[in-house]
């Protein structure tokens, strides 16, 4: 796919991010009010329609031809979609088990529809397919972990100040033991943790799959295998030392 044929796609998909999250934004609001903002799943996709907003101001400057894409948008992009990962996978093993026969309801019920399934969904094909452009540092993990960690913090002392109660049954500190609590903000930080290493070895995969594919010195290389029938040939390397250098 072209390069501005990709970019286009993935600006198509970032504006439609930020159109579902201005509609679950409302949606929200009409429902739970300001209280809405407790909740980690609205925190993490309002992150990800600030990144997706920042992909969109960015993305055009690059196709009318005024500069790259700067390298903290990618990065940017990468910490939300590791959150919006946390959001969906914790609604599926976690909420979803919770609620029994209304369990469905958590995949399309109101803005639950945008929030827990067609943003992350969304956003995740984008980043992966779409957006890849270059690799990044195992370290950025520990960047993707930011956001949860200070939510969780702040979420525990409102609960421990009585501001609020929960709002995750997980996070009610006074109506289960502590030590409930603690295993419960460990096993999340850990599926957390393990989602953005997952996200950022399969987003590295995918550029260096990438990169094989357009390198103009392996594809030079793989034309010479064919046009030569796989046979050594003069002023060339014999197949033995052609084909690793293809596959890697």
């Amino acid at each position: 796919m072209k390069k501005d044929v990709r970019l286009t796609a993935a600006l198509c998909a970032n504006a439609l991010i930020v159109l579902f999250e201005l509609i679950a934004l409302v949606l929200s609001l009409i429902d739970q009010g300001l209280e809405s903002f407790f909740y980690y799943t609205q925190d993490s996709n309002y992150l990800a329609m600030a990144a997706s907003l920042c992909f969109c101001v960015y993305g055009v400057k690059q196709l009318r031809g005024n500069g790259e894409m700067p390298r903290w948008i990618h990065s940017f992009r990468y910490v939300a979609v590791s959150c919006l990962m946390v959001t969906f996978f914790i609604v599926i093993l976690v909420l979803m088990p919770m609620m029994g026969e209304n369990a469905l309801s958590m995949l399309y019920g109101g803005s639950m529809l945008y929030q827990h399934t067609l943003c992350p969904i969304l956003a995740a094909v984008s980043f992966f397919t779409l957006e890849p452009a270059g690799p990044l540092p195992k370290r950025a993990i520990l960047k993707a972990l930011i956001p949860t960690l200070v939510y969780a913090l702040v979420t525990i002392v409102l609960n421990l100040c009585r501001v609020i109660e929960g709002p995750y049954p997980f996070l009610m500190l006074y109506t289960q033991p502590w030590y409930a609590s603690a295993m419960w903000c460990v096993v999340i930080l850990g599926i957390a943790g393990l989602l953005a290493a997952g996200v950022l070895a399969l987003h590295n995969r995918i550029v260096k799959t990438q990169s094989r594919a357009y390198d103009p010195m392996i594809r030079t290389r793989q034309t010479d295998i064919s046009a030569k029938g796989g046979s050594a040939h003069a002023g060339h390397p014999a197949p033995g030392i052609c084909l690793p250098l293809v596959l890697f």
